[in-house]
């Protein structure tokens, strides 16, 4: 009955997430919460949302995949993104308290350094720092075999200069199983909340944001396949760029793209796929491959878009380690690279023999 109780509330909250007021582009606050900072997720194109693993940073997208796999686990990850940026997260996760529910705290962050400051006329008075960060509490509960639901917390706190903001958020998600087919079904809605306070005058949204995510695992194959689809809240997520609108034929003239074409184009902007080979008997080595179509959009310049939207990775274990690398292909300039390191502090211990 209880376990009813919890599967009711967790679509009741779905449902109300549902009225939530899309705002993509610039015009939200704590945008960093969306920058993906695990470097596995990064590698299977950063919406890998559907699959229990040993990957505890997966967790803050999806608080629904906090498992008995990370049990007092210890994790770090990195992102060293462009101009002296940077991205992180600390995070632990605690074995299951009462009534079966597990809990895992952590911290996110951003941060930038020597920004150049200027008054209205241009002059340039000087440098500053802008940080974001977010202290967050997630629970998950196991409602039975197949089913398992999530939820967290997360405490938002920004500085810009001289001005600062504050702000709370919550992140929820539902994982189904089917075990004798291999596959994993998720549903997620994050960042719904708000700032407490602005950074100067009118209040901003959370990048609120839902997604369902798929994840089947090969019979014969020790390959998981993932597909997602993402920003479920707002269907038109194309940027009318004239130039990324229109083509030109042999002759130069220029013909606007069909209303099929434009449909198609913004699907496939919904959409996120990645595929992760698990190697050796204990899954102590993965090869991680993913594609996501809106960046690969987004950093399109004209016909030459050296592979955006690519990504790829790798991770091992060693002894009682855990290291996880991904690159992701961003811009003409270059991409980004995120690590991530984590250690079961369990096993520091000897267990008592019976």
């Amino acid at each position: 009955m209880r376990n009813k109780i919890l599967l009711f509330s967790f679509l009741i909250l779905f449902k109300n997430f549902g009225f939530c007021q899309p705002v993509i582009g610039g015009k939200t606050s704590f945008t960093f919460l969306n920058v993906p900072v695990s470097p596995r997720n990064t590698a299977l194109g950063s919406y890998a949302i559907a699959w229990t693993a040993t990957d505890p940073a997966i967790c803050i997208y999806n608080p629904a995949l906090i498992n008995e796999k990370i049990n007092y686990n210890l994790s770090f990850n990195h992102l060293n993104y462009f101009d002296g940026i940077n991205f992180g997260n600390f995070s632990f996760t605690h074995r299951p308290i009462i009534y079966g529910i597990q809990l895992q705290g952590g911290v996110q962050y951003f941060n930038a350094s020597n920004i150049e400051l200027s008054d209205e006329f241009g002059n340039t008075l000087g440098n500053t720092k802008v940080s974001e960060s977010d202290i967050y509490l997630g629970a998950s509960k196991k409602l039975n075999e197949r089913i398992q639901i999530g939820a967290s917390l997360h405490f938002l706190f920004g500085r810009l200069a001289n001005y600062s903001s504050s702000g709370i958020g919550l992140n929820a998600g539902i994982n189904y199983k089917i075990p004798s087919k291999n596959i994993e079904l998720a549903f997620v809605v994050r960042n719904a909340g708000f700032q407490f306070s602005p950074y100067q005058y009118s209040k901003s949204k959370l990048p609120f944001t839902a997604e369902i995510g798929l994840a089947k695992k090969l019979n014969h194959l020790p390959f998981v396949f993932h597909i997602t689809a993402h920003h479920l809240e707002s269907w038109n997520i194309r940027y009318d760029d004239p130039l990324i609108n229109a083509e030109a034929d042999l002759f130069g003239n220029i013909n606007e793209k069909s209303a099929f074409s434009k449909f198609t184009g913004n699907l496939f902007r919904h959409l996120a796929f990645g595929g992760e080979m698990l190697i050796g008997k204990s899954e102590s080595f993965s090869l991680r491959l993913g594609y996501n179509h809106l960046r690969r959009m987004e950093v399109n310049i004209n016909d030459y878009s050296l592979f955006g939207g690519i990504s790829f990775g790798f991770g091992f274990k060693v002894y009682m380690f855990r290291f996880d690398y991904s690159y992701a292909n961003y811009h003409l300039a270059g991409g980004t690279n995120t690590i991530g390191l984590s250690t079961t502090l369990s096993s520091f211990f000897k267990q008592n023999k019976i």
